[in-house]
């Protein structure tokens, strides 16, 4: 992964090929004491893990995709829940048949690029929520 600094609060992301994409948002973090912000971004990619969430079991499901995607919409948030930085990430795929699939992002593996804009917040602090069985940003 390669980044440059846009300003004091944003950076211009190229996650290459083969990094996976939460892996290295992750690696990005700690390396830049992230601890708040939102991104999003576009890409490639040819291994895929989502889940779906279900409310009222509070339980995700998950499904892989081993096949070439191109990335039209990445979008999530970092936050903090218990000293764990939490990467909460939804992202759109669509196949050559431009047929889409989505949902929470688990990682992908980059397959030609994935360019993202972070904007860095402040810390941004995340809490269990016993109601929906979600860590949810604790304002």
């Amino acid at each position: 992964m390669r980044y440059k600094k846009i300003n004091a609060d944003a950076f211009a992301l190229r996650i290459t090929r083969g990094e996976k994409i939460v892996e290295s948002l992750k690696k990005f973090c700690e390396k830049e004491k992230v601890s708040g912000g939102f991104f999003y971004g576009i890409g490639a990619v040819d291994e895929v893990e989502l889940a779906h969430y279900n409310v009222e079991k509070k339980k995700y499901s998950t499904k892989k995709f081993a096949q070439a995607f191109e990335v039209p919409n990445l979008t999530g948030s970092i936050g903090v829940c218990e000293g764990e930085l939490i990467i909460h990430a939804h992202a759109v795929f669509s196949d050559d048949a431009m047929n889409t699939i989505g949902g929470h992002l688990i990682d992908a593996k980059v397959s030609g690029t994935a360019e993202l804009l972070f904007t860095k917040t402040d810390t941004l602090f995340k809490k269990y929520d016993a109601e929906t069985g979600l860590k949810l940003f604790e304002f």
